[in-house]
């Protein structure tokens, strides 16, 4: 039993020093990417996402 609590005590400690990630602010996207047919979007550019936050979604299906 006390293997198994040190075992399992030593993930949540690296688990709990590790604390939350901080978004990093990058540079600004170029207006004038289009979004023809990848967006489920009206907008035709990312300049029409100014002063908002977007969430960009890279997956695959393979």
């Amino acid at each position: 039993m006390r293997r198994l609590a040190a075992l399992l005590a030593v993930p949540l400690l690296a688990i709990g020093l590790a604390g939350p990630a901080d978004a990093q602010v990058g540079k600004v996207v170029p207006d004038n990417i289009e979004l023809d047919d990848f967006a489920n979007t009206d907008a035709n550019d990312f300049g029409d996402f100014t002063g908002r936050t977007i969430l960009i979604e890279f997956f695959a299906y393979w």
